[in-house]
């Protein structure tokens, strides 16, 4: 529904004093100002006094139906002074299945008159998809005594009403002037047959499993909790469901494992009372087998089931508590419509590994030590202290050796560390005594970096207990191999259409999976944050995993998957893909995050647009030279100014790098976007000040879209060290394009070089090399870095100039 009202000049789109907003947030405020209004002119009259007078005094909206619109649009003047008032709602109600045949339902109408002199009224009724004969009147007129109530029937033959069909209408009461003087709603509605499916869900120990249920069906979605029983029973219409279940399981390392299961079932023909048992007992295991040795750091599962109009999906992330995912087979692939079931899996370099006697412990989440244990295998003698607070270690001989403690209410992890650190400890092994996997250290991904004075692993109960067993019965000597950084990862995704396949494994080979060499060149080291995600049917959904803010490694992804990348310094900066990529198999790909040239750069979600009068300008600071577009939100101690111009005019300025300005006039103008970046406290050491100038023109864009604005961008292409730094006779080259959907010619380009922070300048002859434009440092002996001056123009005017202080550092 629109609705009409006063227009706010701060909000996206529209002009003048009124707008149009569509939705029931719009229409319930006004419908209540508008009982407001009513009940301060009659404040005798009670709440369902008001709503009949509201129902009855309408304008009509006959293009839309009563379930789409209600009786019609209030109208508060004619509300205020009706005399003559009709029931508002008369629905004869929704009949379950079976239904007798004959079924009729009565309800009375009632009709009221407030005032001196009786009115009689003609009642018809207005019900266009209801079928012929389905509702009837006791009275097609009647007489309403002056101060009075008059009454009808109205019946409803349900033997006339199809299954599945909800039909509305209205009674409509008109007096002998022919103006209406009474609305009344009117509706039925008539279940089909229903079958019922009983749900059995049990674990991979047989015990019964509580969890969510989705059922999906052509044009209906449900969902059922199951309680503790593990059982429900539902009423659904006869078709053909599919559904499934995602819970927790028992996993793969031991009965105090955790693990994730996805159990489905698909195409159960309800046409009569069925029962479907979701049975973990034959799920088998989700799970990726990469060439290297790696362990899970980050799961997925996806599910998808689609038919006619409708398409049904789920996913679900377990966290580092899970081993690992199970799924049930489904048999056969579905013949109607599809079904896909897949998984995403970041499997990385194991930060350690522990084995004693022949056994392996590879359940392991580890906080590496800073600094962290050295690379390699080392022979640590183990001991179990039972006591793990200071005084209890220090009675121990544990100096160069691995301490095995119990989790414990009284004493955190870090405490135990920093007792077995204080005491020589080369390693602290901490057994759960819970479910699952246990967190070695309490720090929250967004927070700062919180060292480990000793590197820190924990091992499940079952893991723990084997461990700590063996050593009550005498000294064991731990095989540990270490690898401080982590040196290689995967990060893969795969689906199987038409069914779960009896086992769900992937076995990708190294010629199957594309490398991508990573590398992170943020200017000091600490805790930096990486989003990679598959995009899967239109998700992009993954958990953020740390890495370290400088360091390489190598990675091997999904070939033929599209991958969101994205990476963070919580507090300084987010760098984030211009668009969605693919890596190929067999040709390496670069991936460098936080390096210089870092200075404003527009595109991927950070597009400037033209909406009608208003212009969006998102201005993220901090591009790097990986080709990111690089924003620096909550990061304080940096200084942004945002300024849009029109000619000299300044319209409005902000300092979050994004700017909003309305009531621009609709023709085509000049305008011009300043955008000022100064480091401030922000301590790294290039790009230390920035101002980059876009000059441009724009109109008002037509109600269907925006447009996208003619800014010009400028990147940088310099072969710069880890530490930021080029060598003094680097050739640099300066590509200049247009943001996506942006036609025209770039024209003249020009950069001028400083090798001493601007007080002098040398502009630089250009060579034409490939789609950008080359020349070569200069710098003299002395240098340390080179600041730059750049800019450039389109055949249509628009321009852009960029002063960046100290872009890099010279080597």
């Amino acid at each position: 529904m629109d609705i009409l009202a006063a227009r706010s000049h701060l909000v996206r789109g529209g002009s003048g004093d009124y707008t149009l907003m569509s939705g029931t947030s719009m229409a319930t405020p006004h419908v209540a100002g508008t009982a407001a209004l009513v009940a301060a002119a009659h404040p005798d009259w009670t709440g369902q006094r008001i709503k009949e007078a509201l129902v009855s005094t309408v304008k009509a909206t006959p293009e839309y139906t009563p379930y789409q619109a209600g009786a019609g649009r209030v109208d508060a003047v004619a509300a205020a002074h009706a005399t003559v008032f009709a029931t508002p709602s008369a629905y004869s109600g929704f009949q379950a299945w079976p239904q007798q045949p004959g079924m009729t339902v009565d309800r009375t109408v009632t009709y009221t008159n407030v005032g001196s002199a009786p009115v009689a009224l003609k009642l018809t009724l207005d019900a266009a998809t209801a079928p012929a004969g389905l509702f009837s009147l006791s009275a097609d007129r009647v007489t309403v005594p002056a101060g009075g109530t008059a009454t009808v029937t109205v019946t409803a033959g349900y033997d006339k009403l199809p299954v599945e069909k909800q039909v509305s209408g209205m009674i409509v009461a008109t007096d002998d002037a022919g103006a209406v003087r009474g609305r009344t709603l009117i509706g039925a509605g008539k279940e089909g047959q229903r079958q019922n499916l009983t749900l059995v869900a049990k674990d991979r120990d047989g015990k019964p499993l509580a969890g969510k249920v989705i059922l999906t069906t052509d044009g209906l979605f449900t969902a059922v909790d199951l309680p503790e029983s593990g059982t429900a029973t539902l009423r659904l219409p006869v078709a053909s469901w599919s559904g499934w279940i995602s819970a927790d399981v028992r996993g793969a390392n031991g009965p105090h494992a955790k693990g994730m299961a996805m159990l489905s079932f698909v195409d159960v023909n309800l046409d009569r009372d069925r029962t479907v048992t979701l049975d973990a007992r034959a799920a088998r295991q989700v799970r990726a087998q990469v060439p290297q040795e790696a362990t899970a750091t980050s799961l997925r599962m996806d599910i998808h089931r689609s038919t006619g109009a409708s398409l049904t999906e789920s996913q679900v992330l377990p966290d580092d508590s899970y081993d690992s995912m199970w799924a049930s087979p489904t048999g056969s692939a579905v013949t109607d419509g599809e079904f896909e079931f897949g998984a995403r899996w970041r499997l990385e370099q194991p930060a350690l590994t522990v084995a004693v006697g022949g056994r392996s412990y590879d359940d392991l989440l580890v906080k590496r030590a800073t600094p962290a244990l050295p690379a390699g295998r080392h022979q640590l003698d183990a001991v179990y202290v039972a006591d793990a607070s200071a005084t209890g270690l220090a009675r121990r001989p544990v100096r160069d050796r691995a301490v095995v403690v119990r989790r414990s209410d009284t004493v955190d992890i870090a405490t135990q560390a920093r007792a077995a650190a204080a005491a020589g400890a080369k390693l602290l092994l901490v057994v759960n005594d819970g479910v699952g996997r246990l967190q070695p250290w309490d720090e929250a991904p967004w927070s700062p970096e919180s060292p480990a004075p000793v590197t820190v692993a924990t091992l499940t109960a079952d893991e723990g207990d084997q461990l700590v067993g063996a050593l009550e019965h005498g000294p064991a000597r731990l095989t540990v191999e270490s690898h401080p950084e982590t040196s290689y990862l995967y990060d893969v995704a795969h689906h199987w259409a038409g069914a779960v396949p009896a086992d769900p494994s992937y076995r990708p080979t190294t010629r199957q999976l594309a490398r991508v060499d990573v590398e992170f060149r943020n200017y000091r080291q600490g805790k930096a944050l990486e989003f990679r995600t598959d995009v899967w049917r239109g998700w992009a959904s993954s958990n953020q995993e740390p890495a370290p803010a400088q360091g390489r490694r190598t990675d091997w992804v999904s070939a033929d998957q599209r991958w969101l990348d994205d990476a963070f310094i919580a507090g300084e900066t987010g760098q984030h893909l211009q668009a969605v990529t693919t890596y190929p198999a067999g040709k390496p790909s670069t991936v460098t995050w936080f390096g210089p040239i870092q200075r404003p750069r527009m595109g991927g979600g950070y597009v400037p647009v033209r909406y009608l009068d208003t212009l969006y300008l998102p201005a993220p600071g901090w591009g790097d030279g990986g080709g990111h577009i690089g924003e620096a939100y909550a990061n304080f101690d940096m200084v942004n100014r945002t300024t849009l111009y029109q000619g000299d005019q300044e319209l409005n300025w902000g300092n979050a790098e994004y700017l909003q300005v309305s009531g621009l006039p609709a023709r085509r103008l000049p305008y011009r976007l300043v955008v000022e970046n100064d480091r401030a406290a922000w301590t790294n050491p290039y790009s230390r000040q920035t101002r980059t100038e876009w000059g441009f023109s724009s109109a008002a864009s037509g109600a269907e879209s925006a447009a996208v604005l003619p800014m010009i961008q400028l990147d940088y292409q310099v072969a710069i060290d880890s530490a930021g730094r080029a060598s003094r006779r680097a050739p640099l080259t300066v590509v200049a394009s247009h943001l996506p959907d942006v036609t025209g010619t770039i024209g003249a380009v020009t950069v001028e070089v400083s090798y001493d922070d601007g007080k002098t300048w040398q502009k630089q002859r250009l060579t034409r090399h490939g789609d950008g434009w080359r020349t070569s440092l200069a710098a003299p002996a002395k240098a340390g870095f080179v600041s730059l001056r750049t800019t450039a123009r389109d055949t249509a005017g628009n321009t852009v100039s960029q002063h960046i202080t100290r872009a890099f550092g010279l080597r």
